[in-house]
């Protein structure tokens, strides 16, 4: 129950930002102080990063009292690699592919994300195809019997 409620606290979050709720100047930077447990934490950062269960599942909760900066890069992205290291980044269970995914949006343009987070869209996704060998001639021969047999209880 309570990852729904911090599932809509994010899409809130969100539009807030996007509909200027905030009554933020667009000249000036907006920060936010999100105080949470680990958990809580944690889902906020796979939610916004669009990682995979699987990454999730590899990171670490933060200590007591630790900070966790997203900070926002110059192509419009927000990432965690600008504010700590890649030693800090791997203490919190990032792979390497996540590290670099955090370097690449300190740059990135926000139109090139879906691009980019592969492991997100193939997520939801099958990009393989078939091919010949899969699709044997039993399997063609089957569906045009079932045609035929559709066909012949119409006459």
């Amino acid at each position: 129950m309570k990852a729904v409620y911090f599932t809509g606290f994010l899409e809130s979050l969100w539009r807030d930002i996007d509909l200027n709720r905030l009554n933020n100047d667009p000249s000036q930077d907006l920060n936010l102080i999100i105080i949470s447990h680990g958990l809580a934490s944690r889902v906020f950062l796979m939610k916004w990063f669009k990682w995979t269960v699987e990454q999730f599942e590899r990171l670490y909760n933060p200590g007591n009292c630790e900070i966790r900066v997203m900070e926002l890069g110059r192509g419009g992205e927000y990432s965690l690699a600008i504010h700590h290291t890649d030693e800090e980044l791997q203490e919190w269970g990032l792979s390497p592919e996540m590290i670099e995914d955090q370097k690449w949006r300190i740059n990135a343009n926000k139109t090139d994300l879906n691009d980019h987070c592969k492991w997100y869209l193939n997520s939801f996704f099958d990009n393989e195809l078939d091919s010949d060998e899969d699709v044997k001639e039993e399997d063609i021969d089957s569906d045009d019997d079932s045609k035929d047999i559709f066909l012949d209880t119409d006459s």
